[in-house]
């Protein structure tokens, strides 16, 4: 297993709540590429570094699998999993469906404290974006739809939708695909936030439909762009 920093032991405390910062450990690791895509993972070294058993280290990958974070091979070794050109179309089909059903949803529910947080956060990530700051812009990426999932109210859809586009993000937001991008993707939050506050749902509609067939395109370049280094993906 590479991994490229120090781990930090984990606090004694329950199996649960053990297994639940095993799981957000490797979620920072493999979507910071800290550990990086087709490493296998070790569940003896890993749980040694965390200072926990094999337990929680296992439910957590078990999750990860679940989320398509993680393969586990034939002979049950976990492998940080990259995407396909099928998984690609299939996770931004779903996005389809989450986002704008929150999406308009939030439109109807927002108040005016959400209202201001969407807008600062679609701002911070223009500001980032011109500076090139891709760990930043994913910061404020992060509150804008945290904020339009909790205008939504409804967990089930926004767990989902998290999920779906973790999956894609850890591979766009390093690429230079997603470098080159930034900026545009920015300006079509910027339109989506717009309709939000609007509460114009036909604006909704057609701005999420053009960011995610934007994300869309990047997202199978960037599997294309990757093939050569693992394999025919589908």
């Amino acid at each position: 297993m590479a991994v490229k920093k120090s781990v930090t032991k984990l606090d004694p405390k329950s199996s649960d709540s053990l297994g639940d910062d095993a799981y957000e450990w490797l979620i920072a690791a493999i979507t910071s590429f800290r550990i990086p895509t087709n490493s296998q993972i070790s569940e003896n070294k890993l749980a040694a570094e965390l200072g926990v058993s094999r337990t929680p280290v296992r439910e957590a990958l078990k999750r990860l699998e679940t989320e398509g974070i993680v393969k586990r091979g034939e002979a049950g070794r976990f492998t940080v999993a990259m995407l396909t050109a099928k998984e690609v179309d299939e996770a931004i089909d779903l996005l389809m469906l989450c986002d704008m059903y929150m999406f308009q949803r939030a439109a109807k529910n927002i108040d005016n404290a959400g209202a201001q947080i969407l807008k600062e956060s679609a701002e911070s990530m223009s500001i980032c974006a011109a500076k090139g700051d891709r760990d930043g812009w994913m910061i404020h990426d992060k509150i804008f739809h945290e904020t339009v999932m909790r205008a939504a109210d409804n967990e089930i859809v926004a767990e989902v939708s998290r999920v779906t586009r973790r999956r894609i993000q850890r591979f766009w937001a390093r690429s230079v695909s997603g470098a080159r991008d930034l900026v545009t993707c920015s300006d079509e939050h910027t339109e989506i936030a717009r309709g939000i506050l609007g509460k114009d749902m036909s604006a909704i509609r057609n701005s999420v439909d053009g960011h995610l067939s934007h994300l869309r395109g990047n997202m199978q370049e960037i599997v294309a762009s990757m093939a050569p280094f693992f394999g025919n993906q589908g």
